[in-house]
């Protein structure tokens, strides 16, 4: 997918005057690991809530399942997630 990107600060990426838009399915997967639900107005259960794992008793399994859920809402179909280095490494390979 395209959209517009946004650099380190989290801020709209402007070169020579313009947006930049480019691949942006890494983006879009960060900003539903970090949303709550409810934070996409337009899809209110779109929302993993990665603070919300932090120093909880979630298993791997649940957290991967968690998470796998939350991002088929946004068409990432065949995603492989990682939580062998534990949850705080956890990489997400679509």
């Amino acid at each position: 997918m395209k959209d517009i990107i946004r650099d380190q600060e989290q801020d709209v990426k402007i070169e020579r005057g313009d947006f930049v838009i480019d691949e942006s399915d890494q983006q879009h997967i960060e900003d539903i690991f970090i949303a709550q639900k409810g934070e996409f107005k337009e899809f209110p259960l779109v929302g993993f809530g990665a603070i919300n794992y932090i120093k909880s008793q979630t298993t791997d399994d649940e957290f991967k399942r968690d998470l796998k859920i939350q991002l088929e809402y946004d068409n990432y179909i065949n995603s492989t997630i990682d939580t062998s280095e534990g949850i705080q490494n956890t990489k997400i390979i679509i």
